[in-house]
């Protein structure tokens, strides 16, 4: 069901169904939260779906707000209806948007819900949420800020600079001051996010291709990294790296599998080096 709702929000050419497709992942994704129903789990979920069930009352708003004023909800009628628009009316519709999708993709400062749920979650699906869930709604913004309200005539790309900045400067700083696994490339995912919101921000040709080309590679690599962080805590029994020293000696070739794609991430010449190129 998760899966069925990340494609249907890739899929869809109707704003509203979007809607619908994020609910979708959004009851799925709560559902394969609490499988174990531990109090910790639980804790986290609640968090998750609160500020969620925030942005989701935002999005549905805006959405009839733009019925109203258009007459339609489909992505390429609205790309020339939402031009005749009042400037005004543009305005408050692409921030309720800009809102709503900011929590769900975790940008700065609306972020808490990831860090605090994430490393509750069973190892295979947290890897899932990882490569995925953010990664909807930072489509749904760049869709959203190219196609209906072009990001340049919005007024609104100095704020998402800011907010791209920041988003990945807190995600760096909250990683560095972690010492679970889990943790850590919890708040990694934040300030990744910032990177893929910057290709956005900067608006143009190459900083976008550069954010999708980057999306493409988090999901890959992010996955990646939390199954080999989940087998790792699996095999020790902790995640903390106090507990951990001294893995890459009894288990090198495992190593060796997280070495790559955290290289890939931090831009040595592997595949992430070409979307952060691109990106600049």
């Amino acid at each position: 069901m998760l899966l069925a709702g990340v494609y249907g929000a890739f899929l869809t050419g109707d704003i509203f169904n979007l809607y619908v497709w994020f609910e979708v992942m959004l009851i799925a994704s709560f559902g394969l939260m609490v499988l174990d129903a531990g109090k910790v789990q639980v804790d986290g979920a609640v968090k998750y779906v609160v500020l969620n069930l925030v942005s989701t009352l935002v999005f549905l708003l805006a959405i009839g707000l733009l019925y109203g004023a258009t007459g339609t909800l489909n992505l390429a009628d609205l790309h020339t209806k939402a031009q005749s628009m009042p400037t005004e009316t543009q305005a408050l519709l692409s921030v309720l948007f800009l809102f709503a999708f900011a929590i769900k993709s975790a940008l700065f400062p609306l972020f808490s819900w990831l860090p605090a749920s994430y490393h509750t979650l069973p190892n295979t699906v947290v890897a899932l949420f990882a490569g995925l869930l953010t990664k909807v709604g930072v489509y749904a913004l760049i869709r959203l800020f190219t196609l209906v309200f072009p990001l340049a005539e919005s007024g609104w790309q100095p704020l998402l600079i800011w907010v791209a900045g920041l988003t990945m400067l807190t995600g760096v700083l909250g990683a560095a001051a972690q010492f679970d696994i889990k943790r850590i490339l919890s708040f990694h995912i934040i300030s990744q996010i910032g990177y893929m919101i910057m290709g956005l921000a900067i608006y143009t040709p190459l900083a976008l291709a550069g954010a999708i080309f980057y999306i493409v590679h988090h999901i890959i690599v992010k996955a990646n990294l939390f199954l080999i962080g989940g087998f790792v805590e699996r095999r020790y029994g902790s995640s903390q790296l106090s507990k951990l020293g001294g893995v890459y000696k009894s288990m090198p070739l495992l190593a060796f599998l997280f070495i790559i794609p955290a290289f890939s991430l931090a831009g040595f010449p592997l595949i992430g080096f070409l979307g952060q190129v691109f990106g600049h």
